[in-house]
């Protein structure tokens, strides 16, 4: 067997980069995860009831909207299937944002499609 022996501050600056590589190896591998989870949900299927439930609409806002292609949907053994990526999609598009700087101006009705 060969011993090798350093000095304590290169064994010190040694032990200093291998932590630094292995917090790399851990952020970028997180990071990775991360990505593949989101990949793997927006690629996710939902049925009509699930997706009447994250748009907060009724069935027949939901098979309107279908008829006016207003979204998208695959039908798999005979039942409507929409990507979870496609609801999300549609979700912010429809987001109405409202800022009113006063109490005059809150009770204005909001026109679709203004930011304030």
């Amino acid at each position: 067997m060969e011993v090798i022996t350093i000095e304590t501050a290169a064994y010190r600056d040694l032990m200093l980069k291998l932590n630094t590589l292995c917090e790399y190896i851990r952020f970028f591998s997180q990071a990775r995860d991360e990505a593949k989870a989101k990949a793997e949900k927006d690629e996710a299927w939902l049925d009509s009831n699930e997706v009447c439930k994250k748009l907060n609409i009724s069935p027949r806002t939901l098979y309107r909207m279908k008829k006016e292609r207003r979204i998208s949907y695959s039908i798999f053994r005979g039942q409507c299937r929409f990507k979870y990526s496609d609801v999300e999609k549609l979700l912010h598009e429809r987001v109405i944002v409202s800022n009113p700087a006063t109490p005059d101006e809150l009770r204005q009705p909001l026109k679709v499609g203004s930011n304030g």
